[in-house]
Order: structure tokens, then sequence, then C-alpha cells
């Protein structure tokens, strides 16, 4: 417990200053998130015999950042279209060379799934700051995601009776949920509040938006963290890393925040 205190006192206020300076400093930080988690996916399939393209997960990340920083649409289509045939290439390319590979296919489709996966969380992540007042959605939602979380593993660990999934993650519970529902509701109650007293006549930002986007993050987004909980119990880890002390590994810390992005963009463009 120690470990990961002393992790959340460093980390998080830098996070928090990139946050408030956002362009650029806020491109790079989500762009060295995803690249990080990246390789945390390739090594982790590696223990069930993948080998993965890494430079084509790189790409995918990197074209889909490209498109939400500068992107008109015209050519993002090709770009994809070209990096998914050359995930084709390079899987012949092994076949070719290596012809005793069980799951040529299987490689392919797990270069390309994870580079999407986490190139589309990335990019909405750098979305949901580009809304109009971002600042004050993306420190809305981050907030929400990280109280609600520590909030389920808390309530879940005192008074968790009730398995939600034991086949996926087995120290979750039905009670941890709902208090990480409760919390991040409430939290988003708060910040609704608290931010247009801030800055008051600057933001659209209300209570019952906050309410009711805390309640969607929450709600939702535990979905990401299941998904890395399949992944790490098919390949049979605890965390998908230890590159931060007390807490595993990148994608151990991103897993929520990979939907966080995308459910406050539909949520605040759907208010627009």
């Amino acid at each position: 417990m120690k470990t990961r205190l002393i992790s959340v006192a460093i980390l998080l206020p830098v996070t928090i200053v990139i946050i408030l300076v956002g362009k650029w400093p806020y491109a790079l930080l989500i762009s060295i998130l995803m690249l990080l988690a990246s390789v945390e996916y390739v090594q982790m399939l590696q223990r069930k015999g993948y080998t993965l393209a890494l430079p084509c997960i790189f790409a995918f990340n990197l074209l889909w950042m490209a498109e939400a920083l500068w992107g008109n649409g015209k050519w993002f289509v090709p770009g994809l279209a070209g990096l998914m045939l050359l995930t084709v290439g390079w899987m012949l390319y092994r076949r070719d060379r290596h012809p005793t590979i069980a799951d040529p296919t299987a490689e392919w489709a797990l270069t390309f799934a994870g580079g999407m996966y986490l190139g589309i969380g990335g990019a909405y992540l750098w979305r949901m700051r580009a809304l109009p007042d971002g600042l004050w959605w993306t420190l809305t939602a981050l907030p929400v995601v990280w109280i609600s979380e520590s909030m389920a593993y808390f309530v879940g660990r005192k008074w968790g009776q009730h398995k939600m999934s034991p086949t996926i993650s087995p120290g979750k519970s039905w009670e941890g949920y709902a208090g990480e529902i409760i919390s991040g509701t409430l939290t988003g109650l708060f910040l609704g509040w608290l931010w247009p007293t801030v800055a008051p006549g600057v933001i659209r930002l209300t209570p019952v938006k906050g309410l009711a986007l805390g309640a969607a993050i929450s709600a939702l987004t535990t979905a990401g963290d299941f998904f890395v909980s399949v992944i790490k119990r098919e390949v049979g880890v605890k965390d998908t890393g230890t590159l931060i002390p007390g807490h595993g590994g990148i994608f151990d810390r991103i897993d929520s925040l990979l939907w966080t992005g995308f459910v406050t963009w539909v949520v605040v463009t759907l208010w627009a």
C-alpha cells in the first residue's frame, strides 16, 4: 500500500499539470502511454507463443492520434487501409520464413486488433480534451474514474460477497461495482458544481451534467478493466507489467481510461 501511495503522489500531480497545459504535452503523454501499453500487450501475448508486429501496432496508435490532432478525414481511411495491408504483408513474410508457425492468422488479427484498440482509446482521450470546455470535462471525467475505481477496490475488499464474473475477474464484486457507480456519480455531481464555481460564466458544465457524466463513466468503463482482465487470465499474469511500482503496468492503469475518453466525448457531443 505504501508503494502504491508513493507512486500516486509522484505521478498524479505531473498528470494534472499536463492536463492543464494541454496541447502538445498532453498529446505526447497520451502517445507515450499508448506506446508503452502496446509493448506490454505484445509481451503478454508472447507468453501464449504469439509474435506480434510491434511497429505495426505503434503505427496504428500514431495514425489514430494524428487523425485526432490534424485529420480532415481525407487521408485517414487510406492510411488505415495501408496499415492493414502492411500487417498482412508482415504475416505473409513471417509464414514464409517460419513455416512451422501454428497460428499466423491469429498473430495478424491480434496485431491489428491491439493497434486499433489502443489507438482508438488514445485518440478519444485527446478528443475529450479538445472539446469545447474540454479542460473541465477532462478534469471531471478522469477524477470520476480515479475515485470510483478506488472506491470499488475498498468496498469490494470490505463488503464484497457476490462476484460479478469469477471467470473473468474473481476479485470484482457487485458490491464493489455499486460502490464504484455511487461514488462516480457523486464525484461527477460535486465537480459539476465545483468547476462552474471556480470559473463562473466560462463553462457549460452543470451539476446535473456532471452527475450524468459520472454515472455513465462509472457504469460503462468497467468494461475496459474486464477486457484487460480477460487478456491477463488467458496468458496467466497478474499484472500487464511492472513499470509502476505497486500498480503493475501502464495497461493496468489505463484500461478504464481507454473507454473514458470515448464515453465522455459521446455524452458531451449529444448535449451540444
